[in-house]
């Protein structure tokens, strides 16, 4: 896992300094290839969610669990990180506007991801009065 994050962290650093060097001339270069690093750390973090997946169906098999627990926990990270990238990158165009929209929807997206938890949370506390 720290292989992905070192590799992940020196491409970033690469592209940090080429963007800087970019900006002075073409800014809209410049968003391009933070758009494009995002997209290739992205694809780099994929092979890390294999653990989550094998949590997963550890949950399922050995403790007879459904996805209902550990899915809304996996949809509220998944809304944070997306809002989190989608809003700096917002800023980074100066769409303060649009990166606080984004931010707004990924936290609405995050309460709509966690209702069946608490949902099941609240019928628990229901058959216990």
């Amino acid at each position: 896992m720290m292989d992905v994050l070192l590799k992940a962290t020196g491409l970033v650093l690469v592209s940090a300094c080429a963007a800087l060097m970019i900006r002075r001339t073409t800014p809209e270069l410049s968003l391009t290839a933070g758009i494009c690093t995002v997209a290739v750390v992205m694809s780099m973090s994929i092979p890390l969610l294999r653990p989550l997946e094998e949590l997963r169906e550890t949950a399922r098999s050995v403790y007879g669990t459904s996805d209902l627990y550990l899915l809304p926990v996996i949809k509220c990270c998944a809304a944070a990180v997306t809002a989190r990238i989608a809003s700096d990158l917002c800023r980074e165009a100066a769409q303060n506007a649009a990166a606080s929209a984004i931010e707004l929807i990924g936290v609405l997206c995050a309460i709509g991801a966690a209702m069946p938890l608490m949902r099941t949370m609240m019928d628990t506390i229901g058959e216990m009065l």
